[in-house]
């Protein structure tokens, strides 16, 4: 077995990027939790406020100020964790026990900040894998298409009858949209406005209303699905754009479907893990590369700030890319 050298990570002098706020918050969750459960005071919470503390330091490092319960975290928690993750995997080289136990020191702060009323939900609850396997560390990737994969997805989607035309849609419009899950489980007829190509009013969040929007080969794909449901599905009658049928009966498409329906167009690009995610990140990343402009990505993704989409939606520049960058200014300088 080849020996895995351990970094150590979390020195004092990392302390100074934890937020005062943060701790604060937690040291509440802390104390609430302590006061019911005496008996492991000194075992599971000194164990979990050391692995909180030091995410506390890793979050301050990389990502400044943020705080715990502001709409950037809350926005981009599951990014954030992935992202931790990684870092646990990659750098601090933690097996799968360390990296669940290290989920849920973070994952118990806001189930209980739930239950007090602070937030009103739980910024990754069921959206992130666990480790599972004894011998299999499962390592979370996060893709970026280019747009030549984005064509290739697109032709093989349109000439491979293996594919439905629910199919062509929901790719066309998640991509167009860059909306996150929650509002492509709720696009309904009732709310599409095809005049202008888009959703009104449709919730993508908790609290959150937000339009869908999409293109003209998008809404070219959705006239004739419509046309296909009043001739050829007797007249469906559900109000939901994209449906299974289950049982006999149709229903609006879940969230496994869209999910298993994701993960196949990845596999015509050889990207066995792509998530709905990595759609809306391909889409605003392409956005900002093909325009230049941060602000428009930013648009887009209904972000407040621009570094929110900097930092999570852009696709990090390569050495020779930026080496690439450097040289052609130099070269613009002495012409």
């Amino acid at each position: 077995m080849a020996h895995v050298t351990k970094v150590k990570y979390f020195t004092k002098d990392k302390e100074k990027y934890i937020n005062p706020d943060n701790w604060k918050k937690y040291q509440k969750y802390l104390q609430s939790n302590i006061i019911k459960n005496q008996d492991v005071k000194d075992t599971t919470y000194k164990r979990y406020t050391g692995l909180f503390r030091h995410f506390l330091m890793w979050l301050g490092e990389n990502y400044g100020d943020i705080g715990l319960y502001s709409d950037e975290f809350m926005d981009n928690a599951v990014d954030i964790m992935e992202g931790y993750i990684l870092f646990c995997q990659e750098t601090l080289k933690n097996h799968k026990k360390i990296i669940n136990m290290k989920i849920s020191a973070v994952s118990s702060f806001y189930i209980w900040s739930m239950k007090r009323g602070l937030i009103k939900f739980h910024p990754f609850d069921g959206k992130l894998d666990r480790m599972k396997k004894a011998n299999e560390e499962k390592v979370i990737n996060s893709y970026f298409l280019t747009e030549d994969q984005v064509q290739t997805i697109r032709r093989e989607l349109s000439e491979n009858d293996a594919y439905t035309i629910q199919d062509q849609i929901l790719f066309e419009v998640s991509f167009d949209s860059a909306n996150r899950i929650g509002a492509l489980l709720r696009l309904q007829l009732s709310k599409l406005d095809l005049d202008h190509n888009m959703f009104n009013d449709i919730r993508e969040k908790e609290g959150y209303r937000t339009q869908v929007v999409f293109g003209d080969t998008a809404k070219e794909l959705i006239e004739e699905w419509l046309e296909m449901r009043k001739n050829d599905y007797d007249n469906l009658q559900v109000d939901s754009l994209l449906v299974v049928k289950y049982k006999g009966e149709w229903r609006p498409m879940g969230e496994d479907a869209i999910r298993n329906r994701m993960k196949k167009f990845g596999l015509i690009v050889g990207i066995p893990d792509y998530r709905p995610h990595c759609q809306r990140k391909t889409r605003l990343n392409l956005v900002y590369e093909e325009t230049g402009d941060l602000a428009l990505a930013a648009e887009l993704a209904n972000h407040k700030s621009t570094e929110t989409t900097r930092s999570f939606y852009c696709r990090p520049k390569t050495k020779a890319e930026v080496m690439e960058k450097i040289n052609a200014l130099r070269n613009e300088k002495q012409t």
